[in-house]
């Protein structure tokens, strides 16, 4: 009836994954990072919140009281029918550049790692493509600082490598140790 261990095994597409620490002090550090750089995102305009349309003006009072108005086309009590019958007047015509109020919402970025030892040694890598898909925070009095963990997912990897010293800075270094 055949054999019980397995004949050959049937390989997927590679899947580059991880988690990115960082810590928050006063504010969301990932998302203002992306604030700062006045980064968007194509959103849909039912589901922009008021005071991530403009950054500039944002007020920290906004989000608590915020809440989700529909501007374009029929109302939100609106029936499938009248749906049907709605004028766009765009492909994009219900989307919008909006800044990001969730980590998954900014666009796919590249992390940079780089390292150096206390001897001048040092190495570099590259995730590229990163997207993030979910994050969560914690906060509890048993902790000295407030951590945001997030997974992501990139398109590819340039592994840790050894980066060589540059001739002049290798020189020195050999002629300080005499």
């Amino acid at each position: 009836m055949g054999s019980p261990d397995p004949r050959a095994y049937s390989r997927n597409k590679r899947g580059i994954a991880g988690s990115l620490i960082w810590v928050n002090f006063d504010r969301h550090a990932l998302l203002n990072l992306f604030y700062k750089a006045r980064g968007k995102f194509v959103a849909d305009v039912d589901e922009i919140r008021p005071q991530y349309q403009n950054p500039e003006t944002f007020n920290a009072s906004a989000i608590f009281s915020s809440s989700i108005v529909r501007e374009a086309g029929p109302s939100i009590s609106a029936t499938i029918d009248q749906f049907d019958n709605a004028n766009i007047a765009s492909v994009g015509g219900w989307t919008d550049l909006a800044t990001p109020w969730f980590s998954d919402q900014i666009l796919p970025f590249d992390i940079t790692i780089a390292a150096a030892s206390e001897y001048g040694a040092l190495a570099g890598a590259k995730i590229l493509g990163v997207e993030i898909l979910n994050e969560g925070t914690g906060v509890s009095i048993d902790d000295t600082v407030t951590e945001t963990q997030a997974t992501f997912v990139a398109r590819t990897i340039e592994p840790l490598d050894y980066v060589p010293p540059s001739l002049p800075s290798f020189a020195t270094i050999a002629t300080r140790s005499r």
